[in-house]
């Protein structure tokens, strides 16, 4: 089958022919039918030792079953799927008490060579970490799950007292995840700044009614404040580059600031800065097990709007060059791989 395989930092991605997966016990192989490039596999391509030569990265996937593992029932080929892309042991703590995603030694399927990803034509699943996809859900919506949940998780770790004011930095797929969970659970005025000018009406579209230009105002805070007349009380970092330092210096005293953005870098910050305002700091990862099915069924009720998410989709020929522009400052929000 056709894969794309990591380099290495500043290589691009190659086309290879790789052995199709086999189903292992309590697995699935599945037909990858769209798979987002994700800003985190960006991010990870940039960090020297990160990922191996070779690696098969993709995350965030939409497939059809067509090999069911030794021990799975409820699964049969034909189905169509999502999955949380990972495995855990199945053994420690956190999953006998059902937390699999704390699990300690858990492999992050596109990150660990141990479990290729979905930039591929063919990948697997653990079948008890899958999800039936319903038929009004196309293959294409049903790979927005996955970052969706992103954002979902985000905003439960924040704990987000109903009608607080928030800030979101970043406009990529995460932050406007977030901009519509804020939405959705009742958040005050919510903003979004956006670097880049061409995502400025995606942003208005999520709902947020405060919409920053970063490029004229590099102080966010203060023009949400010049806005609303309130300063945010919850600040979203969601663009995974470092920004920490600059956030504490324009966040309002007793913020929560929430680092939803994963990045992979240094980053090199005073505590005291942050102790003086009494700032409070989350670093949120991923999601549980629930928030998959529930953002399914938000989907599928109409409750989270998924259209304009998906911005481009090419073929995995046309990838490795899609993957060297999402790198660069770039107008899309997610783009899928469909093999």
């Amino acid at each position: 089958m056709k894969a794309l395989q990591f380099q290495g930092v500043g290589e691009p991605l190659r086309l290879a022919d790789v052995p199709r997966p086999v189903a292992e016990t309590g697995g699935l192989v599945f037909k990858v039918k769209a798979c987002g490039i994700c800003a985190s596999d960006l991010h990870a391509a940039e960090v020297p030792g990160l990922l191996q030569f070779g690696n098969v990265l993709g995350h965030e996937y939409s497939g059809t079953v067509v090999e069911v593992g030794p021990g799975v029932s409820g699964w049969k080929v034909g189905e169509r799927l999502v999955a949380l892309p990972a495995k855990p042991c199945g053994a420690c703590a956190a999953c006998t008490s059902g937390a699999p995603q704390s699990c300690s030694a858990i492999v992050a399927q596109g990150f660990d060579p141990r479990m290729p990803g979905a930039y591929a034509e063919y990948a697997t699943c653990m079948a008890g970490l899958a999800m039936k996809i319903p038929d009004g859900l196309s293959d294409v919506d049903a790979a927005t799950i996955e970052p969706l949940a992103v954002g979902l998780g985000a905003w439960k770790s924040a704990n987000v007292p109903p009608g607080a004011d928030v800030l979101i930095v970043g406009a990529g797929i995460i932050g406007l995840s977030v901009a519509k969970w804020a939405r959705f659970f009742g958040a005050g005025d919510v903003g979004i700044s956006v670097r880049v000018p061409a995502r400025l009406a995606r942003a208005r579209r999520t709902g947020a009614g405060v919409v920053i230009a970063a490029t004229q105002h590099a102080n966010p805070v203060a023009e949400f404040a010049r806005q609303t007349g309130r300063q945010p009380s919850v600040i979203f970092e969601c663009v995974g580059r470092p920004l920490l330092a600059h956030l504490i210096a324009i966040a309002p005293p007793g913020a929560q600031m929430v680092l939803a953005g994963t990045g992979m870098q240094p980053e090199s910050f005073t505590v005291v800065s942050a102790a003086l305002k009494r700032l409070r700091m989350t670093f949120p990862l991923a999601y549980t097990a629930d928030d998959f099915p529930f953002v399914q069924r938000m989907i599928a009720a109409g409750r989270i709007a998924v259209e304009g998410l998906v911005t481009a989709t090419v073929s995995l020929d046309e990838a490795p060059a899609m993957f060297a522009l999402l790198g660069q400052p770039n107008d899309h929000c997610k783009v899928l791989i469909t093999p």
